[in-house]
């Protein structure tokens, strides 16, 4: 499967649980969604045009670049209870906002993939040019983000019995078996799909290893992990 893989980063992320409400928590890494929408961002989509399109189309997967921790801090917004208020503010309010930090900068490294993406040729393009149509982001839109093309590769599917290393995020329904070294393992609910008008579709939870090491595990039969060779890597990732 033809594809292209390209790290995004930036001084601080956030990527806003869907169940948060007055506080503003954040995941590790961007969610699916998330993804759809930094490549809708360089391709110019239109906002919340293309969910049902690439769920179709795109295989995406993620793996952090940077060991990373989070912290709170927080934010004044206006409080606004009548339409006057929005041109003559008289109130404010005090909301916590977690933010995603790191020694360095925030990176993370994503795979796309997919043989009936009509765009793929555009965005491989795109991203070795560094020509996107709106300024990428890391989750929201003060935090800006830079883009670097990394490889564009094809992904080899690799069905395994035994023990694989994988560098990404791992779906924990596809996972029979992790093995236990020196991990640290995180696992998240995260969305994997929108609906129309941004509705939630579809959660599934992930694993995630947050200081940047792979994590080896035996995927349960009828679930595949990819293989990826680029600069002289070979990598083996399941896609989101």
């Amino acid at each position: 499967m033809r594809g292209v893989i390209f790290d995004i980063e930036g001084k601080y992320a956030h990527f806003r649980k869907t169940y948060t409400n007055s506080s503003s928590l954040s995941y590790t890494v961007p969610p699916r969604t998330t993804i759809q929408g930094i490549i809708a961002t360089i391709l110019g989509y239109e906002r919340d045009s293309y969910y049902t399109y690439m769920d179709e189309s795109l295989h995406i997967s993620v793996r952090k670049n940077t060991p990373t921790y989070k912290m709170t801090q927080t934010l004044n917004y206006l409080r606004i209870e009548k339409s006057s208020e929005f041109t003559k503010p008289t109130k404010h309010t005090q909301i916590p906002f977690e933010i995603i930090a790191s020694s360095k900068n925030v990176s993370y490294r994503v795979y796309v993939g997919g043989d009936t993406f009509k765009d793929m040729d555009v965005l491989i393009t795109r991203l070795k040019n560094t020509q996107y149509v709106f300024p990428p982001t890391l989750g929201t839109a003060f935090f800006l983000a830079d883009i670097e093309f990394v490889s564009e590769v094809h992904f080899e599917k690799y069905v395994s019995e035994t023990f694989t290393p994988i560098s990404s995020v791992i779906k924990a329904d596809a996972v029979e078996k992790i093995k236990l070294e020196e991990i640290a393992l995180l696992k998240e609910k995260m969305p994997r799909s929108f609906g129309q008008n941004r509705t939630l579709k579809l959660l599934e939870s992930y694993f995630i290893e947050n200081s940047c090491k792979r994590i080896t595990a035996r995927l349960k039969d009828g679930f595949a992990c990819w293989k990826v060779d680029y600069e002289g890597c070979e990598e083996f990732i399941v896609f989101m």
